[in-house]
């Protein structure tokens, strides 16, 4: 069994290497995420419903890695954010448009050119999920390191439903679904 990566140029560098993301482009990041959500609504192939570690319709799947944690703020505050997603996401996730999404839309998968989104890279972790899911996981890398995360975090929602609006179900569930994702990120890191 042979296995082949297929790569196709696309202009850019990456939207992490940029030391100071403008709000300009912070309000293009919500429009592309919110013109792929819409482009991938009708999108289905069967190889989508899958699960993974880095699913955020299951983030609870990490809730046990609290304990690799010293006891003290961290610990506390990586328990914080399961118990956000927890007591706001999962009993809402039936209720939520579900489709297909990158799932990774964090900063390295964003290539920029001249201020603006020129492409999404690595599709690796693409599964059906609620729609919203990709916001929240895009939200969850653009507002951490940041002086101003709710600044960050209002303009790139602002830019979205400019062109997806979210449900009051989906604005209901954002802020956990980032808490989530946030979670997960910190699980992964230190189970590794």
């Amino acid at each position: 069994f042979n296995r082949l990566r297929i790569i196709d140029f696309i202009e850019g560098r990456d939207l992490d290497s940029h030391a100071d993301i403008s709000n300009e482009l912070l309000r293009n990041v919500g429009l592309t995420v919110a013109k792929f959500t819409m482009a991938m609504a009708d999108f289905y192939h069967p190889a989508a419903n899958r699960s993974h570690r880095w699913d955020l319709a299951r983030a609870d799947q990490h809730a046990n890695c609290s304990s690799l944690i010293e006891p003290g703020r961290r610990r506390r505050l990586l328990e914080w954010a399961f118990l956000q997603w927890r007591q706001h996401g999962p009993d809402y996730l039936d209720e939520l448009p579900w489709q297909f999404i990158h799932g990774d839309m964090n900063p390295e998968n964003l290539m920029v050119q001249d201020n603006r989104i020129t492409g999404i890279v690595d599709f690796g972790d693409a599964c059906m999920n609620p729609a919203v899911c990709e916001l929240a996981i895009c939200l969850a890398y653009l507002m951490t390191g940041t002086s101003s995360p709710n600044m960050v975090a209002d303009e790139v929602i602002e830019s979205y439903q400019s062109v997806r609006p979210l449900s009051d179900l989906e604005q209901k569930v954002l802020m956990p679904l980032v808490c989530g994702r946030l979670a997960v990120t910190i699980s992964m890191a230190n189970q590794r």
